[in-house]
């Protein structure tokens, strides 16, 4: 149990990180640069501390895949944000817990029940709701001097989805058919193979590191790190049917709520319908 409330706090945390740091106009792709830089930093001397000093060449393989879709998530999610707000870009990413549990059933050959097929379909609705509610004042012309809103938000959702939905799936792949004693070595290849993705990006976008950026991308790198390491270890002992929605519910929940209470976001009905169905869908998975 303290494994999944870890994973929620460690991803509730990049979200306020993330969302902190666009509010305080930081350039984003330098805090993402550091934040790879720092959680493959913790990851190997975690690995060295453990004796965790091999690593298959499988494993390399799938963590190097997972580090240029670290890459790609974490900048979908950034603009999902930025575009759409914290409380519906969550919901985005944990709906997509569609994807690895539609993997379990066809490749680990886990059977799905009435209520984990109704969790599924419902997840999906919530999606789609929140979808139409970003779309909604993107219509609207802002006033000048006001930055537009809801602008080509939902192909950051859907981005966020897709690619979220892909890191699980990896996830569970490791557990089921890679040596668990190399999850740190796993962990420091994956924000290896993420740092050198950004770095390349980097120097094309001539972004800039400064000491907000390097402040900001560290405890980005450690909560990113916690997130997807606590996952694994979660998964360890308990199945991805429960693992998968428990963490999503708590997270949608609370990055919710702090999207209302630190930053204002407001939301129309079909909003917090999306929201309320997607924590709905979440528990429909984890009862089934």
């Amino acid at each position: 149990m303290h494994f999944l409330l870890l994973k929620i706090a460690s991803s509730v945390g990049m979200g306020l990180v993330l969302k902190h740091a666009d509010a305080r106009g930081i350039d984003r792709l330098a805090v993402i640069r550091v934040n790879y830089a720092a959680g493959a930093v913790i990851a190997f001397f975690a690995a060295v501390a453990l004796g965790q000093k091999t690593l298959a060449l499988n494993t390399a393989l799938l963590a190097a895949v997972l580090g240029v879709l670290f890459v790609a998530g974490l900048v979908f999610w950034a603009k999902a944000i930025e575009t759409g707000g914290l409380a519906t870009s969550v919901v985005a990413m944990r709906t997509a817990i569609v994807i690895p549990v539609l993997a379990s059933v066809v490749c680990w050959r886990e059977t799905p029940g009435v209520l984990e097929i109704a969790g599924a379909v419902v997840a999906l609705v919530a999606l789609g709701l929140v979808i139409a509610e970003i779309v909604r004042p993107a219509r609207r012309v802002p006033p000048p001097g006001e930055r537009p809103t809801g602008r080509h938000a939902w192909g950051w959702m859907l981005g966020v989805f897709l690619v979220n939905g892909l890191v699980n799936t990896g996830a569970k792949l490791f557990q089921q058919e890679m040596p668990q004693e190399q999850s740190f070595p796993f962990q420091a290849t994956i924000f290896v193979s993420a740092f050198l993705v950004t770095t390349v990006l980097y120097y094309v976008r001539k972004a800039r590191v400064d000491r907000s950026s390097l402040l900001y991308g560290s405890a980005l790198g450690a909560a990113n790190l916690g997130n997807y390491l606590f996952l694994i270890l979660a998964l360890n002992v308990l199945p991805g049917t429960v693992v998968y929605p428990a963490t999503a519910a708590g997270e949608v929940g609370l990055m919710a709520l702090a999207g209302l209470l630190v930053w204002g976001e407001r939301l129309g009905v079909r909003g917090w319908v999306g929201i309320a169905l997607a924590v709905v869908a979440l528990v429909l998975l984890q009862v089934g």
